[in-house]
């Protein structure tokens, strides 16, 4: 069986946490309200300013920071979440609504919210509680800038959440398996 070389598991990783964030109600809720189906998540940075709709977006990317005797390799996860500046507010007339975002458990009073937090509120939940992510190493909030603003054009708002992953070791265990 042919080695699996590290850029192949920076490219599993990430499709890997796609597929974790689009298992979650919540976050398909907050990223596409208006239907049941986990779209506009990418492996990619895709902007530009010509973007026409008005629309909510999360692309997950990963940095090769350190690989020791090519058994093991750090990685920092980078997961952008940003959208149109006319959606960031959440109030009464907004999909969800602010309650409806207190009610799954993130940060909102009952007339006002921001999508955005509440978009990194429901990533990082996922990714710190999940179980799903054994055998992958150890993930953890990056030491530094672990949440940073980021805007991809003057139309759109958003934050960069990092983590660092530590011990992967790319010829361990499936993920979740």
């Amino acid at each position: 069986m042919p080695s699996i070389s590290n850029l192949y598991a920076a490219e599993e990783y990430k499709n890997e946490i796609i597929n974790l964030l689009c298992q979650s109600q919540n976050f398909i809720k907050l990223i596409n309200p208006k239907s049941d189906l986990c779209k506009y998540v990418f492996d990619y940075d895709f902007t530009d300013d010509a973007l026409a709709e008005e629309k909510t977006f999360v692309f997950v990317d990963t940095d090769i920071d350190t690989i020791r005797d090519n058994l093991f390799t750090d990685f920092t996860l980078c997961i952008y979440v940003f959208t149109n500046k006319n959606l960031v507010s959440l109030n009464s007339s907004s999909v969800p609504t602010p309650k409806e975002v207190k009610d799954m458990g993130y940060f909102s009073t009952d007339t006002r919210g921001n999508r955005i937090g509440a978009l990194c509120e429901c990533i990082d939940r996922i990714l710190i509680g999940s179980n799903l992510l054994w055998g992958i190493g150890d993930l953890r909030p990056a030491a530094e800038n672990h949440l940073s603003a980021y805007a991809p054009n003057t139309n759109y708002y958003g934050k960069c959440l990092k983590y660092t992953i530590t011990n992967y070791n790319s010829g361990g265990d499936e993920f979740g398996n």
